[in-house]
């Protein structure tokens, strides 16, 4: 389930709170909210995560897509309050090579998934270090 939250803001700028998950279950719904912000007259979209849950490779596909739709028109899509697991896979994203690196959507996903599981299990019981 996703909740997504418009909030327009003066001077072109446009606040875009997620709540939930952006999967392969809510990404439509997510692309279909966010399609008719996509005009020369949105200069920023802040993408508000911080109560996204869980993001997948077609979550990831909706920011990109979000990003090259308004810098089409020299719009920014700006993101803000990543929790550890969705910053996880924001820099997995970045740090991949250009070219497919997955079999398909739904290995990429498991991947992602279990890069979420990790940093979440990492933030809610860290190690000491020993000394």
């Amino acid at each position: 389930m996703l909740e997504i939250i418009v909030e327009n803001q003066p001077e072109g700028r446009v606040r875009v709170a997620l709540n939930g998950r952006l999967d392969t279950q809510t990404y439509v719904q997510c692309e279909e909210r966010i399609r008719p912000l996509l005009t020369a007259s949105t200069r920023v979209l802040m993408f508000d995560m911080a109560k996204l849950d869980y993001l997948s490779s077609m979550g990831l596909r909706v920011l990109m897509k979000t990003a090259t739709a308004l810098g089409s028109h020299g719009g920014r899509c700006v993101l803000a309050h990543l929790q550890p697991p969705i910053r996880k896979v924001i820099e997995i994203a970045n740090a991949l090579p250009k070219e497919t690196v997955f079999a398909s959507v739904e290995e990429a996903d498991r991947y992602l998934d279990l890069m979420q599981r990790r940093v979440r299990e990492e933030t809610q019981n860290p190690t000491k270090p020993t000394l």
